[in-house]
């Protein structure tokens, strides 16, 4: 006969108590760590995988064990009973969740630095034989196509007529607006100078985050300077990153367009602010939709502007496409949504002052391209103030 013994109280953390009617069964898988089981109540019948005999617990007696095995307990009559579980299983187990949390983390992050750092260099091969609009509404149209099937195969709902109005809305700004003005730059601009633009978003979206807060609290009159002493020198440290590349010369261009990579940071803030108050469906599904949306919408700029394929666009610039389309928009997006869930906003933010760096050296290195003092500057001084302003 199984021994009725009590555990030590320093070894097993605070029972849970479970009510069992009668002939239901209540099962534990032991996996090495104490446990200690009280009948509290009534009458119930124990068996252990691997134990040469079963007991029988009334109220008042306990069973205490240890090692592994299928534990399975049955109410004879109802009862209540009380399981205090080992603090070492828990401990192990809370050990690796944790483990795991922390190396998901520093994937994100990585994934985030470097593809997202190299996605402007892949914009710039692309655009070598396909126009603006085209590759960034096919790109988005293919990447929400295959997120969409994904969600809807594991059972996530279909957005409503209202939810896809929001994220039409969204997609317009971040995409059409944001991600278009970024490609159609790039036809004039180095990857490395757009990188460095674009990484003033985070500046905007605090100038535009605070003033709105400040303004919706009626703590101050609308329009009235929001920010604290520290985020305003962040503001200024950042945009002073921006000035000196226009000022030093790198986004001279022979064509004017090229100065609409200024307006791209704005509009990505602002889709951003303005998609935490719409309807949008919940989770990835919202991603799915805007990109969807987004690259509808780039697809009909792109008829109306006349766009169109003087040739077929080249191995180079396919595998460029496909590498935005799965690893630019649907890989890393997915990690910047994990982050957001996980991390500090500061942590999930920091991509705008590292994805400048990986993609001028990217730039220098792979693309051909040449990185003047300046850009390196600008991208250190924006970063400098990115960081100014995420600091908590």
């Amino acid at each position: 006969m199984t021994s009725l013994v009590s555990e030590p109280p320093s070894r097993l953390l605070e029972p849970s108590r479970i009510e069992l009617g009668k002939g239901r069964l209540w099962t534990h898988r032991l996996r090495g760590g104490p446990l200690l089981l009280s009948c509290t109540a009534g009458a119930v019948w124990i068996t252990r995988e691997g134990a040469p005999e079963d007991v029988v617990l009334e109220a008042g007696s306990s069973y205490g064990g240890e090692g592994r095995g299928l534990l399975v307990v049955e109410a004879l009559e109802p009862a209540q009973i009380a399981v205090a579980r080992g603090e070492a299983g828990k401990t192990l187990r809370a050990a690796l969740a944790k483990a795991r949390g922390s190396w998901l983390v520093l994937l994100s992050l990585l994934a985030l630095y470097v593809i997202w750092g190299s996605t402007y260099l892949a914009v710039s091969v692309a655009l070598e034989t396909m126009p603006p609009f085209l590759l960034a509404g096919t790109r988005f149209m293919t990447a929400g196509a295959l997120l969409y099937g994904v969600l809807r195969l594991r059972g996530a709902p279909r957005p409503t007529l209202r939810q896809w109005g929001a994220a039409a809305q969204v997609g317009v700004l971040l995409l059409v607006f944001g991600n278009g003005f970024v490609v159609v730059s790039q036809q004039w601009v180095s990857s490395g100078v757009a990188a460095v633009v674009v990484s003033t978003m985070p500046l905007w979206l605090a100038l535009f985050a605070t003033a709105r807060g400040r303004s919706a609290a009626g703590g101050a009159p609308a329009g009235a300077p929001a920010v604290s002493r520290r985020e305003w020198i962040g503001l200024l440290v950042g945009f002073a990153g921006a000035a000196l590349l226009h000022l030093g010369g790198d986004l001279h261009a022979a064509h004017a367009g090229a100065l609409l990579i200024l307006l791209a940071p704005v509009s990505w803030a602002l889709g951003s602010l303005y998609s935490r108050s719409l309807p949008l469906p919940e989770g990835p599904m919202a991603v799915a939709a805007e990109m969807l949306a987004g690259g509808a919408v780039m697809l009909g700029v792109s008829a109306l502007s006349g766009e169109h394929l003087a040739a077929a666009p080249s191995s180079r610039s396919l595998l460029a496409l496909a590498y935005l389309a799965v690893f630019g928009s649907i890989v890393a997006l997915s990690a910047y949504t994990y982050l957001l869930r996980s991390t500090r906003p500061a942590i999930a933010t920091s991509y705008a002052y590292v994805n400048p760096i990986v993609a001028i050296a990217l730039g220098v290195l792979l693309g051909g391209e040449r990185a003047s003092a300046t850009t390196w500057a600008a991208a250190a001084i924006v970063g400098a103030g990115v960081v100014i302003v995420s600091r908590r």
